[in-house]
């Protein structure tokens, strides 16, 4: 379940899954876009269940596709990252994120996502972004 949800827009979702984009990414919309696939049933990480793992990361590479069908990036990170949660005070969640990166400033490299949070101000994908995003969602998903 989506525990960012007073941070963060539903894109798509179904009985198994949540899809949704923060407020604040952790990329510039000028380097790409940021998306987040998170299985409702909330473990602690991926090792926890492989076949939820295996079935996460399939749905983050549909949300890839769509992304790309749109047009929106030329290219995807797809990665499980969940070190916050280690953090004194927070809890660790299994979550996948797409980042869909463009040809800005870092473009071949890889993915600087920031250090800690509350440590960057990005703005958000675009209303129209987040539209089209949820429309093919519900076609491909």
């Amino acid at each position: 379940m989506n525990r960012l949800k007073n941070e963060s827009w539903t894109l798509w979702s179904n009985s198994k899954f949540e899809v949704f984009t923060p407020f604040n990414p952790h990329t510039s919309s000028e380097e790409g876009l940021h998306v987040i696939v998170v299985p409702k049933v909330i473990v602690d990480s991926a090792l926890v269940d492989e076949n939820l793992s295996v079935e996460t990361f399939r749905v983050a590479v549909k949300v890839a596709k769509a992304m790309e069908e749109l047009k929106l990036a030329p290219w995807f990170n797809i990665q499980s990252n969940g070190n916050w949660g280690l953090l004194p005070g927070s809890t660790p969640w299994f979550h996948v994120h797409v980042y869909a990166r463009r040809k800005g400033k870092t473009w071949g490299m890889p993915v600087q996502i920031p250090l800690a949070p509350g440590t960057y101000r990005n703005k958000p994908m675009t209303e129209q972004e987040r539209k089209d995003l949820s429309e093919t969602f519900k076609k491909h998903l």
